[in-house]
């Protein structure tokens, strides 16, 4: 019994209790409220070797009634390492523009190509890169094909891919935007 403790303190600073973190974060941020209203859109982020993640999830608020309506965007993020979660950060569309461009940036992603192995439109290369950081992006919202139909979206890529490269530049774009103040309505 005596070398309990001393495994529970073993394992709470493994790389396995990171990942336990940013898994814990990641389910629970699609589902989490801000003003009343889930995400409509997310990004996660995990670094293969690092074990650096982020988990950043994106709100549209509308106030008052139509016509009169206002509306603005918050991104919320929280973001760990091999320790463990830090804490929520945001960034408010009112008080920092960049959040408005980087989700007209988001609406710009590449289409993505389904591929069917060895058939039809063959890639020159794989596409493959051992080592990164995975992204995975989703949206609650997305729309397809020549009608904007309705449809959820999942795409997981690494670092070569279009939504991590998206997703650097917004970063960068953010950067000076992070508050731990929830934004106010």
């Amino acid at each position: 019994m005596r070398g309990l403790p001393l495994l529970a303190m073993l394992l709470l600073a493994s790389p396995v209790a990171a990942q336990n973190a940013f898994s814990d974060v990641a389910t629970q941020a699609r589902d989490l409220k801000f003003e009343r209203r889930p995400p409509f859109a997310g990004l996660n982020e995990v670094g293969a070797l690092s074990q650096t993640w982020s988990v950043n999830t994106f709100y549209v608020v509308f106030k008052g009634r139509y016509p009169e309506q206002t509306v603005f965007w918050a991104i919320r993020r929280v973001a760990g390492d091999r320790q463990g979660a830090q804490v929520a950060r945001w960034a408010d569309s009112r008080a920092c523009p960049a959040v408005e461009t980087v989700l007209l940036a988001m609406e710009d992603l590449p289409i993505v190509r389904p591929d069917a192995i060895a058939l039809g439109a063959e890639a020159p290369n794989l596409g493959l890169v051992m080592d990164g950081t995975w992204h995975r992006f989703w949206s609650k919202f997305a729309r397809s094909g020549d009608n904007n139909a309705s449809v959820q979206l999942e795409i997981q890529g690494n670092v070569n891919s279009p939504v991590a490269q998206w997703w650097a530049e917004s970063a960068e774009a953010l950067a000076a935007c992070w508050t731990e103040a929830e934004p106010g309505a």
